[in-house]
């Protein structure tokens, strides 16, 4: 697949979405145990120094940024559910 210049922001735009829905997800764990609240924010984290790391993937401020937006928004759902 080759990705040209018109596609290119789309294909930006859905990476961003999916790091905002893992750390979405990952930090609603903490419904089911409060510590787990973390682990959105972790994985934004950890997974661009993987990618550094291993030079497989493309290291993005952006991929930090989306994914703690959505370990924020969770991290407000569980604070509300819980208390």
């Amino acid at each position: 697949m080759t990705i040209t210049i018109e596609n290119q922001e789309e294909v930006m735009m859905n990476d961003k979405v999916q790091h905002f829905i893992v750390g979405f997800v990952l930090s609603l764990t903490g419904i089911v145990w409060f510590p787990l609240i973390m682990s959105g924010f972790a994985f934004g984290i950890g997974k661009e120094l993987y990618d550094w790391y291993t030079g497989k993937g493309v290291v993005e401020l952006n991929d930090v940024i989306a994914t703690f937006l959505g370990a924020i928004l969770s991290t407000i759902i569980v604070l509300l559910l819980l208390l």
